[in-house]
Order: structure tokens, then C-alpha cells, then sequence
């Protein structure tokens, strides 16, 4: 079966970008042809270390060249929208940065394009569905191994986003009001919305919270936010995600509490996964157990190109970037109102 063919449309995003990079190098689905970025030397050493035919400084150049199947956005939220629509209009699957725009509004024009031209999509936010160990707690919890989900808290504590590139600091989009809509909060809580809509299949009906500067009172945007969140079918989750980490000492935690049991994974500390209800043999030990969580690449563009060669369904798709963000915005519109905000 030939590859398909992709291109990497700014780095902007560079972790996501130079992450799809390495993990489709040796890929037997998919190549990356082309790439764009505004920085012509990085646009220029990075084809180069990655064989990639060519490089440009002109984002809309790339999505609707002939020769490709698969656009990966890597730009800044601003300028996604415009650069999601002509690729879809062009015919073009797409793997989108997240957040996808700044507005709902936007996000929906984005949909209608994706489909009305029939295309398939993803956004970067959907990561958790495709991560081996988080898909492998999808799979505990589907098995009912701890029973239904009641509750669930999920943390990420990072430092401020300064790296512009690796091993280069200085100001970032990620700290520009207008080519992000959110701060410490959304950056990382949209992964953290997006995986327990598919964990608990619900929808959140209500949000509320707050919102902070803790540590950086001049920025633009909050270093610290804890959302509440109400699912429709009553389970609780609270997000807490910050900015607010020294450079060294990022964490994150996810628990999730069953009526028979629970999880916790612990990946910045331990390392290990910690799991209490139906997972030992009858007969075996009862209480906490301890295990290594699974690993493996988890790529995007293998992910979009198997679905595509293999007629399989994406773990997510332009819905969900548009119901992710709704829920991040009200949860800033909750946080500046102090009231709970109720949704369709």
C-alpha cells in the first residue's frame, strides 16, 4: 500500500510537531513531504534532519498542494481556523492543533468544513485516547473493574511555557492573549476534558471554578485554574492545572474513583500505576496493587493514516474539538462570573 502524504503546517507547536516527526521517521503508512514554519533556519534544519523534500516560510502554501493527503496544523490557535478550512475545502485530512480557534463559533466553522468536504479529523487534545497506558485505563473501566466511575480528579502542574524551541527560552505564543484563548488552566485541561468525556461516554452539563495568578501576577493569562466539573449522568471530576511549576518540578496525577474500586497513575513521580478493585485472581492478594504502566510511540498521523487505509474509526473526531472548547470557555465564563454555568 503507498504512504500517504503529509505535511506539517508551522511549529509553532513544536513539541507536537517535531513528536510527529520522529514517530512516522520510519513509518510504513505515512511520510511527511513537506513542512512550514516562519523561522526559515529551523524550517530549514529541521527538513534536513528529518529528510523532509521541502521547507517553507508560507503556511497557506502547503494545504492545498496535489501531492498531499494529510495536513498536520502546528500553528498557533489564531491561525488554525483559516488554515483548517482551505484544507478540508482542498480535500485534505486533517490533524489539528489544540485548542482549534479562539471562539465556538470558529471551531464550528471548522466542523462544517471537515464535514461538508467529508474529510477525517483529529485535534492534538485527543492525545490521552490514543496514549497506550491512558487507553489501557479506558479499557479497565470498560471492563468494570472498578465499577461505574464516581468521581475523578486530574492534575498537571507545569512551568511556564517559555521555550520557543528546544533548548531556546524567550516569549511564546502560549503566552499571547491573541493567539491563545486560555492560559495555565486550558493549555493542559483541555486533554484532561477531552479523555474523561471518552473515559465516562458523557457530556459535562455543568461547570464552575476559579482562575489565579499565583506566581506570575503580569501575564495575560491565569497560572492556576481547578474547574468542577458535572457530568450529565452525575459523575464529579475537578481539573486542576497550572503554570505555576518550578522548572524542575512539573507533576501530574490522575485518579479515578468507582463504585468497586479505583486507579491512580502517577507518571511524574512513581511511575506506576495503583489499582484497587477487581484485578487480582480469586483468591489473590485484595487492597492496592502496584503496576508498570504500558508504553509504546503514539502518533497522530499513524493513527489518522491507519484509519484511513484501514476503513477503522478515529478515536475522536471535529465534534469533540468543538465540545472540548465550549466546555473550556464556559469554565472561564464560571471562573469571571462565579456562578456555575449550565450546559446544552
Amino acid at each position: 500500500m503507498p504512504k500517504l502524504r503529509a505535511v506539517i503546517v508551522g511549529m509553532d507547536h513544536w513539541y507536537a510537531a517535531l513528536g510527529e516527526l520522529e514517530s512516522v521517521r520510519r513509518s510504513e503508512r505515512v511520510e511527511v513531504v513537506a513542512l512550514a514554519h516562519r523561522d526559515p533556519m529551523k524550517a530549514e534544519s529541521t527538513a534536513k534532519r528529518y529528510g523532509v523534500a521541502h521547507w517553507t516560510t508560507d503556511y497557506a502554501s502547503l494545504v492545498d498542494r496535489e501531492d498531499v493527503d494529510i495536513v498536520v496544523t502546528a500553528c498557533t490557535t489564531a491561525e488554525n481556523p483559516a488554515l483548517c478550512r482551505a484544507a478540508a475545502a482542498a480535500g485534505k485530512h486533517i490533524v489539528s492543533v489544540k485548542p482549534t480557534a479562539l471562539t465556538v463559533s470558529d471551531a464550528e466553522s471548522i466542523a462544517a468544513a471537515v464535514k461538508s468536504a467529508s474529510v477525517r479529523f483529529v485535534s492534538f487534545e485527543s492525545y490521552w485516547r490514543i496514549s497506550p497506558i491512558y487507553r489501557r485505563i479506558q479499557e479497565w473501566v470498560s471492563e468494570g473493574r472498578i465499577g461505574s466511575i464516581v468521581s475523578a480528579y486530574t492534575m498537571l502542574r507545569s512551568p511556564l511555557p517559555t521555550q520557543v524551541w528546544p533548548g531556546e527560552h524567550g516569549t511564546t505564543w502560549w503566552l499571547d492573549a491573541s493567539k491563545a484563548p486560555g492560559g495555565g488552566w486550558l493549555d493542559h485541561a483541555i486533554y484532561h476534558i477531552d479523555y474523561l468525556r471518552w473515559l465516562l461516554r458523557d457530556e459535562v452539563s455543568r461547570v464552575s471554578g476559579e482562575v489565579a495568578n499565583l506566581k506570575f501576577p503580569d501575564l495575560p493569562f491565569e497560572d492556576y485554574g481547578a474547574s468542577n466539573l458535572t457530568f450529565k449522568g452525575g459523575a464529579r471530576a475537578i481539573c486542576e492545572v497550572t503554570w505555576s511549576a518550578p522548572k524542575s518540578g512539573g507533576m501530574s496525577q490522575v485518579h479515578l474513583t468507582g463504585t468497586e474500586g479505583q486507579i491512580v497513575y502517577d507518571p511524574s513521580i512513581s511511575g506506576k500505576l495503583a489499582v484497587s478493585g477487581k484485578f487480582a485472581a480469586e483468591g489473590g492478594p485484595t487492597g492496592w496493587l502496584l503496576s508498570n504502566p504500558p508504553s509504546g510511540p503514539s502518533s497522530y498521523l499513524e493513527n489518522l493514516a491507519a484509519a484511513l487505509q484501514d476503513g477503522t474509526e478515529l478515536p475522536a473526531g471535529v465534534d469533540d474539538a468543538v465540545t472540548n472548547l465550549k466546555v473550556s470557555l464556559a469554565f472561564y465564563e464560571a471562573a469571571r462570573s462565579g456562578k456555575s454555568i449550565h450546559l446544552a
